[in-house]
């Protein structure tokens, strides 16, 4: 296979990546925009954007789990020394409980959704919608195919792509910055693209998989959908997709992360800036639909729902966090700014005003028993700590 040419930072960041990269999340550090320390005593590398003061990184350090410890001091030894205040954003629950042993606030963020390809079908009932609708669109002639631009580009296709996506985002406006990637068709970086169409040949969605555990696991990054296509069309391109990288020996697929789902505020220690991403997630009806994502996900009927985490500097303030984590790319930057920041500002003033109203979808009892596999040993560190 062909591969792109690599060079400076992102280039290196990407030959470590290729081999040391089982989070799901290590090529979503590859976008552009980001900026990168690589470790001096041992060989990996940790992405971080800029937001003030806040260094933002996404995902574990890509290193050898043994060397986790030793990347993660050197960087928060970086970030001291440039005056940066280090936020690490959607970790796993080993690199949380790491980085509170050095005395780092943690949040839970969200949940993200797997799917173990060896043992997933569409049996049960739980997944009866998603199989009626994937076999309605099958027997309509709805088909999948794959587009390799690292062996061949193909401007007419991409032209087509383009205008979807333009459409897309006219309708949705903006996406999350720097949890969501792009297509980046010039340099694909191991991403995987599909894309169905009906029985005339109309382009109904575009995906775009990011590669971890040197592929044997692909996360779902980009979706793209026709906006009057049929009722299902995303679901179908997933399932289908999925099932033709089961056939390619992929074990596992992300259907990425959930962000603020499954936050519990019923501790009496629960930290207040867990009770603001909870009231974001069930009471912000602007900006990024946090709760419709998840409920698109649990139609999937996931294997597994593994806990993601948001671990910051503690010197960082809950607005500028809470701020920075629901930063999205559109149209409407400066207003949607403003309105998160006047809605964070009123929560801290009056936080009793928002206690009370909506609470977020209850998970059934399969659901909440893959949740609690997926914690492993790690399940109780959050209540040894106050954090």
């Amino acid at each position: 296979m062909k591969k792109e040419p690599l060079s400076g930072d992102v280039g290196r960041a990407a030959q470590i990546i290729r081999t040391l990269g089982d989070d799901s999340q290590h090529c979503l550090t590859l976008n552009p925009g980001n900026s990168y320390f690589f470790g001096s005593g041992v060989c990996g590398v940790i992405a971080y954007t800029l937001t003030g003061k806040s260094a933002m990184s996404q995902g574990n350090p890509a290193c050898r789990f043994e060397d986790m410890a030793c990347l993660t001091d050197e960087y928060i030894t970086f970030c001291k020394s440039r005056g940066y205040r280090p936020v690490f954003n959607s970790v796993s629950v080993e690199m949380a409980d790491l980085l509170a042993e050095r005395n780092f606030s943690v949040l839970k963020y969200g949940e993200e959704a797997i799917l173990n390809l060896e043992s997933y079908t569409l049996a049960g009932g739980e997944k009866g919608t998603l199989r009626r609708n994937v076999a309605k669109l099958d027997r309509a002639g709805v088909f999948l195919e794959e587009y390799r631009p690292e062996e061949k580009r193909n401007p007419v296709l991409e032209e087509e792509i383009a205008k979807l996506e333009e459409q897309w985002f006219a309708d949705k406006k903006l996406k999350l910055t720097y949890s969501v990637g792009d297509l980046q068709f010039e340099k694909p970086y191991g991403r995987r693209y599909f894309m169905t169409r009906n029985a005339q040949g109309t382009l109904l969605t575009v995906l775009a998989f990011l590669p971890y555990k040197e592929g044997k696991g692909y996360c779902v990054d980009v979706m793209y959908r026709k906006l009057d296509g049929p009722t299902g069309a995303m679901e179908h391109a997933i399932i289908s997709a999925a099932m033709k990288m089961k056939n390619d020996g992929v074990k596992e697929i992300s259907l990425n992360i959930a962000p603020l789902a499954g936050i519990n505020v019923t501790d009496p220690d629960t930290d207040r800036l867990q009770e603001l991403l909870h009231v974001i997630y069930n009471q912000m009806d602007f900006g990024y639909d946090f709760k419709n994502l998840y409920r698109f996900k649990s139609k999937f009927d996931p294997t597994a729902w593994k806990e993601r985490y948001l671990v910051y500097d503690k010197k960082v303030s809950p607005v500028r966090l809470a701020t920075s984590i629901t930063r999205t790319k559109g149209a409407v930057d400066v207003g949607l700014y403003m309105r998160y920041k006047r809605f964070f500002v009123s929560w801290l003033l009056f936080p009793n005003r928002y206690r009370e109203q909506g609470e977020e979808p209850q998970m059934n009892h399969a659901q909440q028993s893959r949740m609690t596999a997926s914690a492993g040993k790690y399940s109780g560190f959050r209540k040894k700590r106050r954090f």
